[in-house]
């Protein structure tokens, strides 16, 4: 995020160094965090991240172009058309519509955004609702 920052920031640089410093973060990410198992993001997370909600009726969150750096080498994903496989990011067309890829991945339902469901953390939960 600093060198995102010294771009901004830094006007007396020219237009193809602030080029290459931009051009050169995802490197620098990847080095830091590494890729990102988005399998196993929670809804809020998705949220949280950019993913877009492909319909009202259908959970499935499409993937924000600016997470296609760090996306695992292969993806269970879907299709805007429907299509489901198991992708290698090599083979995904990266063109975006209002910011999004055209494949989707859904919500871990298994996770909740307070962390993993168990059958204890159901049981409290329970207990905890309003009936």
């Amino acid at each position: 995020m600093n060198r995102a920052a010294e771009v901004m920031n830094y006007t007396n640089w020219s237009d193809d160094f602030a080029a290459k410093q931009i051009r050169e973060i995802p490197a620098a990410l990847l080095e830091k965090i590494g890729k990102v198992n988005i399998a196993e993001l929670t809804a809020e997370q998705m949220d949280d991240l950019g993913f877009g909600r492909w319909s009202e009726e259908n959970p499935m969150r499409l993937i924000p172009l600016w997470l296609y750096p760090f996306l695992p080498d292969e993806i269970e994903t879907e299709c805007i058309d429907g299509k489901k496989s198991v992708l290698k990011k090599a083979d995904m067309d990266n063109d975006h519509r209002f910011g999004c890829l055209a494949y989707g991945i859904w919500p871990n339902a298994e996770l909740t955004d307070a962390g993993p469901v168990t059958p204890a953390s159901r049981e409290t939960q329970s207990r905890h609702s309003v009936q």
